[in-house]
C-alpha cells in the first residue's frame, strides 16, 4: 500500500483558496444536487460536498506523476484523501464563522495561495500548447532512435542451467566436492537427465527446483569464473565444469544463445513519446519561470534584516498592511 503524508497541510496549496467560498456555503443550508451532480460527489456532509472534480485537482497537483497510476488504485489512499478534503472544507467552514478569513493574515494568505494557483494552471496552459502533434513526436522518437542507438541496445544473453556442488567455509572438503563434481559431469557427458541431478543434487536449493535453470543472463550478472565459462560455451547442450567459485563446484549446460541485437523502433515508440512530452513540458515550465524570474529586484538589506530579526529569538510584529 502507497504511504502518502498528512493531506490536511499539503491540500491547502490549492484548497484553502476556496475558503471563503466554503465558509459561506456552511452558513447557509446547502442546496439539494440534481442527480446529475449527485453522481459527482465523493464525500458529503453538513460543511458541503467534495466532487470527483477536486479529488482529481489535488491529485494531480500533489501526488508525483510517476505515482499517480498507483495511487488511483490504492482505494485506502484515495478514500484518506476525499475525507481530509472534506475536514479541511469543515474546518475552514469553522474558521469563516470566526471571521479568520476577514484578518490581514488570512487575505495575505489566500493572495499567495491563489498566485500559486494560477501560475499551476498558466504553466499547465502553456505547457500543453507547446506539446507537438503525434506526427511530430513519432519524428522527435525516430530522430532520438537513430542518434542513440546505443541506448537500444540488448547485450548478448545465454540461457544455461547449472549443478552447484557446495564446499565448506573452511575448505575442509574441497577435494570430495570437486571428486563429486567431476563424477557427475560424467554422467552428464553418458546421457543422464540433467534436470533431474540438478533437483536431487544441486546445493542451490532455488535453481535446483527449476531443474537448475537460471534464465537468460547477460554479462556481468553471475560471478567471474562462472560467467567466463558459461559464455565459452557455444551450442546448446554443451556442459562446462567443474567450474570453481566462491559457492563451490558448478557444472553448467547452455541451453540457448541469444545475440546482441537493437530494440525495434515499435516497441520503444510509446516510451519515447512519453519522455519527449515530458522534456518539451519541463522546457517550456523552466522557460516561463525563468522569463518571469528575470524582472525580481531583491533587496538585500531588507531580507537580511528579516533573517536577523527571526535568529534573534522570533519575530517582532510586522505592520498590518491595509486592504
Amino acid at each position: 500500500m502507497l504511504s502518502f503524508p498528512k493531506f490536511s497541510v499539503l491540500v491547502a496549496a490549492l484548497a484553502a483558496s476556496m475558503l471563503s467560498l466554503s465558509a459561506a456555503r456552511a452558513q447557509t443550508a446547502v442546496p439539494a444536487a440534481s442527480a446529475a451532480a449527485l453522481s459527482l460527489v465523493v464525500v458529503s456532509g453538513p460543511a458541503g460536498q467534495i466532487t470527483q472534480e477536486e479529488v482529481e485537482v489535488i491529485v494531480r497537483d500533489l501526488v508525483p506523476l510517476k505515482r499517480q497510476a498507483d495511487f488511483w488504485v490504492d482505494t485506502d489512499a484515495l478514500k484518506r484523501l476525499a475525507r481530509d478534503l472534506y475536514t479541511q472544507r469543515a474546518l475552514a467552514a469553522q474558521a469563516g464563522q470566526t471571521g479568520l478569513d476577514k484578518s490581514p493574515r488570512a487575505q495575505t494568505y489566500f493572495k499567495l495561495l491563489r498566485e500559486r494557483a494560477l501560475t499551476t494552471l498558466l504553466m499547465d496552459d502553456r505547457a500543453k500548447a507547446a506539446q507537438p502533434d503525434e506526427q511530430a513526436l513519432v519524428a522527435y522518437a525516430q530522430s532520438e532512435y537513430r542518434a542513440r542507438p546505443e541506448r537500444f541496445a540488448l547485450p548478448e544473453e545465454i540461457h544455461a542451467r547449472h549443478i552447484l556442488i557446495a564446499v565448506a567455509k573452511d575448505g575442509s572438503d574441497d577435494a570430495q566436492a570437486r571428486a563429486k563434481a567431476e563424477a557427475l559431469l560424467n554422467e552428464l557427458r553418458k546421457g543422464a537427465d540433467f534436470g533431474k541431478l540438478a533437483q536431487e543434487i544441486s546445493s542451490d536449493k532455488g535453481s535446483a527446483q527449476r531443474g537448475g535453470d537460471l534464465g537468460f543472463f547477460a554479462r556481468g550478472k553471475m560471478v567471474a569464473p562462472f560467467e567466463q565459462a558459461a559464455f565459452d560455451l557455444q551450442k546448446p547442450g554443451d556442459l562446462a565444469g567443474p567450474v570453481k567459485t566462491q559457492y563451490g563446484y558448478h557444472i553448467i549446460e547452455l541451453l540457448e544463445r541469444k545475440p546482441a541485437a537493437t530494440k525495434k523502433f515499435e516497441d520503444v515508440l510509446t516510451e519515447l513519446k512519453k519522455e519527449i512530452a515530458a522534456k518539451i513540458e519541463n522546457q517550456q515550465r523552466q522557460q516561463l519561470w525563468e522569463a518571469a524570474d528575470a524582472s525580481a529586484q531583491i533587496d538585500d538589506a531588507s531580507l537580511q534584516a528579516l533573517a536577523e530579526r527571526h535568529a534573534q529569538g522570533g519575530a517582532q510584529k510586522l505592520p498590518e498592511v491595509s486592504q
